[in-house]
């Protein structure tokens, strides 16, 4: 009699980024995606949904198991369906209430998907609340997730079409490049540069200070009308600059009129790695966001800016990020697997992330226009929030920009140690009333701070 078939078991490991991120799998880094449908919903249909989804795509099939070498993705034939939790909606503030309780709260990644979904339901109102780990989901997959979930459950019959890969750096990478000479070569210049540069970083760190828990982290959110964001939007087309260059200048004179000259070190705005790395499917999970840093210097005195002098600078800000962004995907393959070497390095490199002073730095996050559907067959699409990212442990302000049906929407998102939530109301009035002098946008885009009603958790 012959022995039984055993299946084997697909697996990878972690990209040394997608562990820094995961960490030891209970810390918090997630990103919650918010939408309101207009329309009734049916829980049955809603996990079918789910299950379509989940059956495209295989990260949401996988648990992570620890290993010798450190922790693996492996593909189960029979997973965990996608969560779904239910709430009876109330008011229209519930699903920040939601958002607040799921950005802190951790997968566990050895045993269920990193991805689940809340539904607030009201009858023909609803928000749906999708979270998922930031080693899996950038805002783009985020999106594109939302996208399927909603066409799964609207139709039913559609394909949603499936592929079979894991996202390992040989699925990343061409194997005509991994195999070539002059690439190894490059690849082992770029790690010994790696290596150092992490050394003389936590030569230069400082003790490690009191970490942020993650609920003490808020978001404060904001939108302007669409006529404001067409306003916006032609006028940075005129000045033959992009509106991330524009509302980059606002916000980083603001951080610094409102904290003081030395209350700003660094900004940084992250960049979508798909555009350099053909061999990912555009529908594909990929967790990875990296950051290009924007040059501080120019800016003019506080409270000293001119609609001239602005422009000037979001030319200069939108020139220099270009150069930059290329010099990124030029070398981004070295990069990549560069630090796939420095996995005997994850200890030192996680506790030197823990120790950076971020208190004074701003990432800025630009998902520019989200490109869903607002009408279906069962239902409408009303409204998509900004996205709301938790990057706990380490203390961070990150502004978040996207827009929708033509409305754009910010959203501030920090600590009350890290920025007050007093100042987080000033740089929106500031930032938005320098977005009106030099645009021209409505006055009553900016109110003052004092009027304006926090949002907070």
């Amino acid at each position: 009699m012959k022995p039984p078939v055993q299946s084997i078991r697909r697996s990878r490991p972690l990209l040394l980024l997608e562990r820094t991120m995961y960490r030891e799998g209970r810390t918090p880094f997630t990103t919650v995606f918010t939408v309101k449908v207009v329309g009734e919903l049916d829980e049955g249909q809603l996990r079918q949904a789910l299950a379509r989804v989940q059956a495209k795509h295989p990260l949401l099939r996988c648990v992570i198991e620890e290993a010798v070498g450190g922790p693996r993705f492996v593909l189960l034939d029979r997973p965990a369906p996608i969560p779904l939790r239910i709430v009876e909606r109330r008011d229209d503030d519930d699903w920040q209430t939601e958002a607040c309780r799921e950005w802190v709260a951790p997968f566990d990644g050895s045993c269920e998907p990193l991805v689940r979904l809340v539904w607030l339901r009201a009858g023909e109102v609803n928000e749906l609340l999708l979270v998922g780990h930031h080693c899996i989901c950038d805002g783009y997959s985020g999106i594109n997730l939302v996208r399927e979930c909603l066409s799964a459950y609207d139709q039913p019959e559609q394909d949603l079409g499936a592929y079979d890969t894991l996202g390992a750096i040989e699925d990343i990478v061409p194997a005509t490049l991994l195999g070539n000479r002059r690439f190894q070569r490059r690849v082992r210049w770029k790690a010994r540069v790696l290596r150092l540069t992490l050394f003389l970083k936590q030569r230069e760190s400082k003790p490690r200070g009191p970490r942020i828990a993650p609920e003490r982290m808020y978001f404060h959110r904001w939108d302007i009308s669409g006529s404001t964001a067409l306003q916006l939007t032609e006028r940075c087309r005129s000045e033959g600059v992009t509106v991330l260059a524009a509302v980059s200048v606002a916000f980083m004179q603001a951080f610094r009129d409102v904290r003081g000259a030395r209350g700003l070190s660094k900004t940084c705005t992250m960049v979508s790695a798909r555009r350099f790395l053909p061999e990912i499917r555009a529908d594909a999970l990929f967790g990875f966001a990296p950051g290009v840093a924007l040059s501080t210097k120019g800016l003019p005195p506080p409270e000293d800016m001119s609609a001239s002098g602005f422009w000037v600078r979001a030319r200069a800000i939108k020139a220099d990020l270009t150069r930059r962004i290329d010099r990124l995907g030029a070398g981004l393959y070295d990069t990549l697997v560069g630090l796939e070497s420095l996995h005997d390095r994850y200890a030192r490199l996680v506790a030197y992330f823990e120790s950076a002073p971020a208190v004074r730095n701003v990432t800025l996050s630009n998902l520019g226009r989200l490109d869903l559907p607002q009408q279906y067959r069962s239902f409408r699409l009303e409204r998509v929030y900004s996205p709301l990212v938790m990057v706990s442990p380490t203390p961070a302000n990150t502004v978040v920009i996207s827009s929708f049906a033509g409305q754009m929407e910010f959203a501030i998102i920090s600590d009350q140690q890290s920025l007050p939530h007093a100042q987080a109301l000033q740089i929106r009035h500031r930032a938005m009333e320098i977005l009106n002098t030099c645009v021209a946008m409505p006055a009553e885009q900016y109110k003052p701070a004092l009027a304006m009603r926090a949002e907070t958790t």
